[in-house]
């Protein structure tokens, strides 16, 4: 009896050194990471991804590159697809155009993958949007304009699967305009573009995206400064001048933006998960990152990896109640 209390102690003191041993570090990164985009070169996920990707290298500790790969089909889907199928090891990580990579979850598209089971480790940043227009060739001068004509317009835009036209498809329903959507465009740059040469009357931008595009020096950037915005979706003050959605009456609609959420493969063992997630968290709070953020009007909104989990789920239940509308609008652009 003795001997068995005896080893019955041992047994339960072992358990408890066993328990409080530290946990092994993990041996993570063993090999350079790619960093995917979704979307052609130019655009707003371009440009924050590969300014990222050297503060992300420095935080899980510099021995290997982060490298930036441009992605883009199907609306976005291509890159998340890649990445859902990857293996889980942390080896890739993507940039996601929160809520428009659900969209084709939300409206029961086939995708290759599920963003409710995403591996997510942070957020980046959040923007809003602006609606623009041509100033020398656009049909419409104002929103007022747009409203009144019986006209219908036209709408350059890359396609369902991204966050701009979730946000034009409930934004132009909710003011009672029934647009054509002209899609394919591979990023926000080309389908501003679009607009310039007279593909279409007006797009939405993201207001990060519009002011990069409109004070840019570069030369063969040159045509974006005949961009001109009409209006802009927000409770505040417009930035621009412009009517608000928010003065309209509509201040339901202020939530229409997107958030730059990032993402690694569904199943990636714990401690590779935290290891990326706390190396994004202390990169895009680098205050170097912060103020370029800033400067070139991306400012971040960063949030950790469980209430950049919890923000998933929020924006999938908003959205999911304009399925049909969603998945009408999908329907006319094919």
């Amino acid at each position: 009896m003795f001997s068995r209390l005896i080893a019955g102690v041992f047994a339960l003191s072992s358990m408890a050194l066993i328990a409080a041993a530290p946990a092994k570090a993990v041996d993570f990164p063993k090999k350079n990471i790619t960093f995917l985009i979704a979307y052609g070169p130019g655009g707003g996920f371009d440009t924050i991804t590969r300014k990222l990707a050297p503060y992300l290298k420095k935080n899980l500790g510099g021995k290997v590159n982060i490298v930036a790969k441009n992605l883009p089909g199907g609306r976005g889907k291509k890159a998340a697809a890649f990445l859902a199928k990857r293996k889980p090891d942390g080896s890739h990580i993507l940039m996601f155009n929160m809520p428009g990579h659900a969209m084709p979850n939300i409206i029961g598209e086939k995708a290759g993958y599920d963003v409710r089971k995403i591996d997510w480790l942070g957020r980046v940043a959040q923007f809003r949007y602006v609606i623009v227009t041509s100033a020398s060739k656009g049909k419409y001068k104002s929103i007022q304009d747009v409203l009144k004509t019986k006209n219908q317009i036209k709408i350059p835009i890359t396609g369902p699967g991204t966050t701009g036209y979730l946000a034009s498809t409930i934004l132009w329903n909710a003011l009672g305009v029934s647009p054509k959507y002209i899609t394919g465009y591979k990023s926000s740059s080309r389908y501003a573009l679009g607009v310039i040469r007279g593909d279409g009357d007006l797009t939405i931008l993201a207001k990060g995206s519009f002011k990069k595009y409109v004070s840019s020096k570069k030369k063969k950037r040159a045509a974006f400064k005949d961009l001109k915005p009409i209006l802009e979706i927000t409770n505040g003050k417009s930035e621009f001048g412009v009517p608000t959605t928010g003065e309209m009456g509509k201040k339901d609609l202020a939530i229409l933006g997107g958030d730059r959420i990032v993402g690694t493969t569904p199943g990636t063992p714990k401690a590779i998960k935290d290891k990326l997630a706390n190396a994004l968290y202390k990169s895009i709070t680098d205050p170097e990152f912060v103020a370029w953020g800033k400067k070139v009007g991306r400012p971040v909104a960063p949030l950790n990896s469980a209430d950049a989990t919890k923000l998933v789920g929020e924006l999938f239940s908003y959205y999911i109640k304009y399925k049909d509308l969603l998945a009408a609008s999908n329907k006319k652009t094919r």
